[in-house]
C-alpha cells in the first residue's frame, strides 16, 4: 500500500523545466551563456525525476529531525515537504560561496519564490542575492524583498516584481540599509513606482550601482532622476539602457550632472537625438564634470549637427576615457576624439551585436584586426582593455636619430606620428588596441626598424604611407612589433590607472621655414667640426716635429739653424702633404710611414737620380740617408717603426740629402742655400701635387655635399656606429680605425669593382684625418671621427665613380649601396633625393647617344 500510495503521487506531478539527467536546479556560473533549459520531459527524464522524488521524501523525516535536534531552519523542509510543490533545490545549503546565491535564470514562479522567502528568513550570511530572469511577480516580490534586509548586491532583473518594488523603497530609508548594488532591469515597472523608487534613492547613503534599464522610462521621470542625482553622492554608476528618455529629458540629465559624482552613465538605446538641441547643456557638462569616467550615448538617433557641436566640447574634456557613441552620426577614433560624419551608415544587426558597457570593467570581446587597420572606429579604452604603451627611440641601442623622427603604428594605417625633438627625448606614449601592433619608424626621412626592440620578418610591401604631406611606398624586410595582452585601466575605486588622457592631440612637425634663404657656409654644415690647418696649428705641429727631429746636431751654426728653421716652416704645409700622400702608400700595419721602396720612389719621381749641372746622388747614397735618419729609433714605441720613416724623420731626411748634394759638392756655403737649392731644383714643383684642401675647397666642402649628407645622415650614423667599435676601449668615445673602413669598403661590395684599389681606402682614411699635432706619442692618427669619416667616405665615392658629375651624386651612389647592410633595418630609397638633376643627366645622355649614332 505504501509503494502504491507513493506510485499515485507521482503520476499528479506536473510538468516543469528540467535540467538534463534529472538534475532539479544547478547554480550557474557567472561566465557561461544564458541557455534555455525549458522542454518537454522525456521518458528519460522523467524516470530520473521519479528516482530522485523517491529518494526526497523517503529522507524528508529523517532531514527535519536533524534539523531539530541542530536547531536549523525548517521552514523551507517543511514547506517542500508539501504534495502540491514538487521538490526543487535551491542552493541554500550547498553554495559554492557561503555569502552568494544565485538563482538566475530558473524561471521558478510565485510559489517557489514564497517558499524561498521563508527559507530565507533565518538564512542571514547571504549577502548577495542574484535572481534574475524567473517568473517573480508582485505577489512574491515582497516577501523575497523583506527576506533580503542586510544584503549588499540584490539583482531582479527580468522579473514583474511590479509594486513589489515599494519593499525596495523602503528597504533604501532604512538606517540599517546596506545595498550598494540595486538592479531593476526589464520589470516593466509604472513610471510611479519609479519615480518613488528615485525619491528614496535620492537620500539613500549605501547604494552605489542602480540600474533601471528597459523599463520604459520617459521624460515624466526626469525630476525624479535629476534629483536624484544632484543630492546623492555616493551613487557611482546609474544604467538607463533601452528607455523612452528623449532630447527635452537629456537637458535636465545633463545640467543635473554638472555637479555629480557620477562615473557611469548608460543612456544607450533611447531617442535623446529627438526633440530639443541639448547640445549646449551637455559641452557645459562636459567641461565642469571631472568624475565622469565611462558615457554612453550609443543608437539616440543623433544628428550630425549636434555631433558636430558635442565633438567640440568633447575635446576640452580629458576625463571621460570611454565614450560610446555607436549608431549615431558620428564615431569615437583612437583617441577618443568623436569624428562627425554625415550620414550614419549601420547594419539592421549592429543593435543586437553592440555590447553594452559594464561599469568600469574590461570585457573580453575581439576586434576584428588586419595588419594594417585603415579607420579604427567606436573605440573604447576601458571595454575593449587597451594598454598604455610607450614607444621610445634610444640613439644609442635603437640607432642614431636625426630630425624629424616620425612613428607609425599599424593600428593607425601606418600614418606618421612625430615624436618631438631629440634633445627633449624620443618617446610617445600611446594605447594600443589588444592583439598584434606592427610598427616601423622614419628617422629623418628614411624609414627602419629599432634595432633594440622586437622585430620579425615581414614579405609584404606597405604601399602609400603618409609621411608628411606625401604617400611613400615602404620596402621594409623587417618590421618592429608588440603582443599587447588587454587589461583593466581603471581600479576598483574608479581611478585611472594610465597616464595618457584621451583626446590629447598629437605633436605637430612644423619645418624650419626660411623666408630669406641664408647663403650656404661652412660653420651650418655638417663638415663644420672640421678642424682646418691654421697658422698656429703648423706652428704647433712644425715646432714638435723640429724638436723631435736631430736637425739641431746636424746644423751646427745657430745662425744657419734658425734660417733652415724659417725656411722649412714656410713650406712646412707642402713638406706635411706630401709625407702624408706617400705614407699611405706602404703603412706599416696601421701605423703611417714610409718605406725605404716608397721613399726611393718619391726621390725617383723628383728626379734626384738623374745627372744635371749640380751634380747627382747615388742610389746607394740615398739608401744611406734613409738608413740614417730612421737609424736611433726610440724601441718600444710602435708608432715609430723600425723600418719606416715617420714624419719628423722626413722633415730631417731633406736636410741630409741637402748637405749631401750641394755643401760637399762645393755648390751651397750653409744648409739654408743648399735647402734652397734643393727646393727650386726638384721639391716645389712635386710637393705642390699633394695638397689635400684642394679636394676639400674644390669638390667636397659646398652645399650640395652637404644636403646629400644630411639627408642620408641616418645611414651614415649606423655605417660609423656599427664600424666603430673594434679597438674601442671602455668608456672610450667610439672611433673608426682603419681595418674597419677597408672591411665595410668589402662588405658593401666595393672590391669588385675594376676602379676600386687596394689603396683607396688607404688614402680616404689618412687623407681625410685632421691634422695632429704629436704623432708619436699620440693614439688619435688611428682613431677616425665621424667627421672625419664623412671626408673619407666621399674621397671613396669620387675614386669609384670616373663619371664627371658632382659629388654629391657619386655620395648618393655609395650611400645606397650601404643600405644592403641594414636591409633588416632600413627601407631602401624609392627615389634619388637629386632626382630632378638625374632625370636631366639621362636626357643629356641619351640626347648625345643619337648624336653620336647619327
Amino acid at each position: 500500500m505504501k509503494i502504491r500510495k507513493k506510485a499515485n503521487m507521482t503520476r499528479s506531478l506536473p510538468k516543469l523545466p528540467f535540467q538534463n539527467k534529472g538534475h532539479f536546479i544547478t547554480q550557474k556560473n557567472e561566465e557561461e551563456e544564458e541557455l534555455d533549459f525549458s522542454f518537454e520531459l522525456s521518458p528519460e527524464t522523467t524516470k530520473s525525476t521519479k528516482k530522485e522524488f523517491y529518494r526526497f521524501h523517503k529522507t524528508i523525516e529523517r532531514i527535519q529531525e536533524q534539523n531539530q535536534f541542530y536547531n536549523r531552519n525548517d521552514n523551507l523542509m517543511s514547506s517542500l515537504s508539501s504534495p502540491q510543490i514538487p521538490p526543487g533545490s535551491f542552493g541554500l545549503f550547498n553554495r559554492q560561496k557561503n555569502d552568494v546565491l544565485q538563482l538566475n535564470h530558473m524561471k521558478y514562479g510565485d510559489k517557489y519564490m514564497v517558499i524561498l522567502a521563508k527559507g530565507l528568513q533565518k538564512q542571514n550570511d547571504i549577502k548577495e542575492f542574484h535572481l534574475n530572469d524567473n517568473r517573480m511577480t508582485q505577489m512574491s516580490s515582497s516577501e523575497i524583498i523583506r527576506s533580503t534586509r542586510g544584503a549588499y548586491k540584490l539583482s531582479l532583473s527580468k522579473n514583474k516584481i511590479g509594486s513589489g518594488c515599494l519593499e525596495i523603497g523602503n528597504s533604501l530609508v532604512s538606517r540599517d540599509c546596506k545595498i550598494q548594488l540595486l538592479n531593476l532591469e526589464d520589470n516593466k515597472l509604472k513610471e510611479s513606482l519609479i519615480i518613488e523608487i528615485l525619491e528614496r534613492i535620492a537620500d539613500n547613503r549605501s547604494l552605489k550601482i542602480l540600474n533601471l534599464s528597459k523599463n520604459n522610462i520617459s521624460n515624466n521621470c526626469c525630476t525624479a532622476l535629476c534629483n536624484m542625482i544632484y543630492n546623492n553622492e555616493d551613487i557611482q554608476e546609474l544604467y538607463l539602457h533601452f528607455n523612452r528618455l528623449n532630447g527635452n529629458g537629456a537637458i535636465m540629465i545633463f545640467n543635473s550632472l554638472q555637479k555629480s559624482n557620477l562615473k557611469v552613465l548608460d543612456l544607450s538605446q533611447n531617442s535623446i537625438g529627438i526633440g530639443l538641441d541639448w547640445s549646449n547643456s551637455f559641452n557645459q557638462m562636459v567641461s565642469t564634470n571631472k568624475e565622469l569616467i565611462h558615457f554612453d550615448l550609443s543608437f539616440n538617433r543623433i544628428s550630425y549637427k549636434i555631433t558636430l557641436n558635442i565633438a567640440e566640447g568633447l575635446k576640452k574634456n580629458k576625463t571621460i576615457i570611454g565614450f560610446h557613441y555607436t549608431g549615431n552620426s558620428g564615431y569615437v577614433d583612437t583617441k577618443g576624439f568623436l569624428i562627425p560624419i554625415e550620414t550614419a551608415e549601420m547594419e539592421q544587426s549592429q543593435h543586437q551585436i553592440a555590447q553594452r558597457i559594464q561599469g568600469c570593467q574590461y570585457i573580453k570581446q575581439k576586434r576584428l584586426r588586419s595588419y594594417r587597420d585603415s579607420n579604427i572606429k567606436d573605440c573604447c579604452w576601458i571595454c575593449e582593455g587597451w594598454r598604455q604603451v610607450d614607444f621610445q627611440w634610444n640613439p644609442q641601442d635603437s640607432g642614431p636619430a636625426n630630425d624629424p623622427m616620425f612613428l607609425h603604428l599599424s593600428y593607425l594605417n601606418y600614418d606618421d606620428l612625430y615624436m618631438g625633438k631629440i634633445e627633449q627625448g624620443l618617446r610617445v606614449q600611446r594605447m594600443v588596441p589588444p592583439g598584434l601592433c606592427y610598427y616601423f619608424f622614419t628617422n629623418d626621412d628614411i624609414q627602419c626598424v629599432a634595432q633594440d626592440q622586437l622585430h620579425k620578418r615581414w614579405p609584404l610591401p606597405l604601399n602609400k604611407v603618409r609621411i608628411l604631406d606625401k604617400k611613400v611606398d615602404v620596402k621594409l624586410n623587417q618590421l618592429n612589433y608588440i603582443n599587447v595582452q588587454g587589461t583593466q585601466i581603471i581600479d576598483k575605486y574608479y581611478m585611472p590607472m594610465i597616464n595618457v588622457q584621451p583626446r590629447q592631440e598629437d605633436l605637430i612637425y612644423i619645418p624650419d621655414v626660411i623666408e630669406n634663404k641664408s647663403i650656404w657656409s661652412f660653420p651650418i654644415s655638417l663638415f663644420k667640426d672640421w678642424k682646418k690647418d691654421t697658422e698656429e696649428m703648423l706652428d704647433k705641429c712644425f715646432s714638435n716635429d723640429w724638436n723631435l727631429s736631430r736637425i739641431t746636431k746636424l746644423v751646427k751654426d745657430e745662425n744657419d739653424r734658425n734660417a733652415c728653421y724659417e725656411f722649412l716652416r714656410q713650406n712646412y704645409q707642402q713638406i706635411k702633404d706630401t709625407y702624408k700622400h706617400f705614407a699611405c702608400l706602404s703603412p706599416i700595419g696601421d701605423v703611417w710611414a714610409i718605406s725605404s721602396l716608397i721613399n726611393l720612389q718619391l726621390l725617383s719621381q723628383i728626379k734626384l737620380t738623374e745627372m744635371n749641372e749640380k751634380g747627382i746622388i747615388k742610389q746607394q747614397d740615398m739608401e744611406l740617408k734613409y738608413l740614417a735618419t730612421i737609424s736611433g729609433t726610440e724601441k718600444g714605441n710602435f708608432r715609430k717603426p723600425e723600418r719606416g720613416m715617420v714624419r719628423f724623420q722626413f722633415l730631417e731626411m731633406w736636410i741630409r740629402i741637402a748637405e749631401d748634394k750641394y755643401i760637399r759638392n762645393g755648390i751651397a756655403k750653409s744648409f739654408e742655400e743648399a735647402l734652397k737649392w734643393l727646393w727650386e731644383d726638384h721639391l716645389k714643383e712635386e710637393f705642390n701635387k699633394y695638397n689635400s684642401q684642394t679636394f676639400r675647397d674644390s669638390r667636397y666642402w659646398n652645399e650640395q655635399c652637404d644636403l646629400c649628407m644630411k639627408h642620408y645622415k641616418t645611414i651614415l650614423d649606423s655605417v660609423y656606429i656599427r664600424y666603430s667599435v673594434k679597438k674601442v676601449k671602455p668608456g672610450q668615445k667610439p672611433f673608426m680605425s682603419l681595418q674597419e673602413l677597408q672591411d665595410m669598403c668589402s662588405h658593401i661590395g666595393l672590391n669588385q669593382l675594376d676602379t676600386y684599389g687596394p689603396n683607396t681606402s688607404l688614402f680616404a682614411f689618412n687623407k681625410a684625418m685632421m691634422t695632429q699635432i704629436d704623432e708619436v706619442n699620440s693614439d688619435r692618427i688611428f682613431q677616425m671621427s665621424f667627421v672625419e669619416f664623412l671626408e673619407a667616405f666621399a674621397r671613396i665615392a669620387e675614386d669609384i665613380d670616373s663619371r664627371s658629375i658632382g659629388l654629391h651624386l657619386k655620395i648618393e651612389q655609395l650611400i645606397w649601396r650601404c643600405y644592403n647592410l641594414f636591409s633588416d633595418i632600413y627601407a631602401q630609397p624609392n627615389q634619388s633625393y637629386f632626382q630632378d638633376e638625374w632625370d636631366q643627366i639621362n636626357k643629356q645622355q641619351s640626347d648625345e647617344d643619337i648624336d653620336n649614332y647619327y
